[in-house]
């Protein structure tokens, strides 16, 4: 039997119909947006510990001012950058063996003193920051823009549907309909927009690569008390890299604090650091009703007649 529409429905359109039709909407809307974002977020099927420098790892964990800072770590271990009177960096000594486009850049920059925090704004340094940006975007490790934006609009295509469905709960409240099980609908809506609303800029696959890089070097980390003498420049990257710049300042305190870097260290636990989620959530839609609103959904008023649907 057709639903027709009473003069009092919300919209003219019947609670039932429009629960419906929002139901079916928001099902479709759910799956392709999680289905969409694990396909965006997953990243190679596996990354080697041993495919990944210090100065990647760093980008990875912490963006480029701690590629920066690991660079820094890994060319004061070498020798090859001092800290003069006046805080501003300088070269010092060769250029050590195997040096990266990024060493070769903050080498260039520190021919003439500069200060570390102005270090990430010399143009050398800007691109050799943003060739290591794309390196780890084309090995699925790091999210290009595209990706981004297509992340962005699934999370806008549930953000207009969950504010359709409260645009239609506040009209069947004033109407005095009940709205029981859309309430209960945008709740399953609303659950699944948390869990995506935030764009991460790692993939799964990097966060594996960290997790793992941090259990097989957590002699590196300043808790340890690591002999970075011992571990060499690589080392010493690789604890700035996976640590934060606490590791600067146990590797040498005293270039540390006349460079004025800050003492700060990244969550060895979580990915945290930058970006940190990997976006992986999944949420259902809520098809499912229970529970009731201030028109008795569930009881009293069957959502034949009313609708809940607003």
């Amino acid at each position: 039997m057709n639903t027709l529409a009473a003069s009092g429905d919300t919209w003219g359109i019947p609670g039932p119909l429009f629960l419906k039709l929002y139901l079916l909407v928001a099902v479709v809307a759910v799956v392709a947006t999680v289905l969409h974002r694990r396909r965006l977020t997953a990243g190679p099927d596996s990354v080697g510990a041993d495919q990944l420098g210090p100065q990647q790892v760093a980008y990875l964990n912490g963006g480029d001012q701690l590629a920066v800072w690991a660079a820094l770590g890994g060319l004061r271990g070498a020798g090859a950058i001092d800290v003069q009177p006046d805080r501003r960096l300088i070269a010092a000594g060769p250029t050590p063996a195997g040096a990266t486009p990024l060493d070769h850049a903050i080498r260039y920059a520190a021919r003439q003193p500069i200060a570390a925090r102005e270090l990430r704004r010399h143009s050398g340094v800007a691109r050799a920051l943003e060739q290591l940006r794309q390196g780890l975007e084309q090995r699925g490790l790091l999210i290009d823009a595209d990706g981004i934006r297509a992340l962005r609009r699934g999370r806008n295509l549930l953000l207009a549907l969950l504010a359709v469905g409260v645009v239609r709960l506040v009209a069947g409240l004033v109407n005095g309909r009940p709205v029981g099980w859309l309430l209960l609908a945008l709740l399953g809506v609303g659950v699944t927009f948390a869990l995506v609303a935030r764009t991460p800029r790692r993939t799964r696959a990097a966060n594996v690569a960290l997790r793992g890089l941090r259990r097989s070097n957590i002699h590196l980390s300043p808790g340890s008390a690591p002999a970075y003498a011992t571990y060499g420049a690589a080392g010493a990257a690789m604890g700035v890299a996976l640590y934060g710049t606490i590791s600067l300042w146990a590797l040498d305190p005293g270039f540390a604090e006349q460079a004025e870097i800050q003492r700060q260290a990244l969550n060895a636990s979580s990915g945290s650091g930058y970006s940190s989620s990997t976006g992986t959530s999944c949420g259902g839609s809520s098809s499912s009703c229970g529970g009731g609103s201030s028109s008795s959904c569930g009881g009293g008023s069957s959502c034949g007649g009313g609708g809940c649907g607003g």
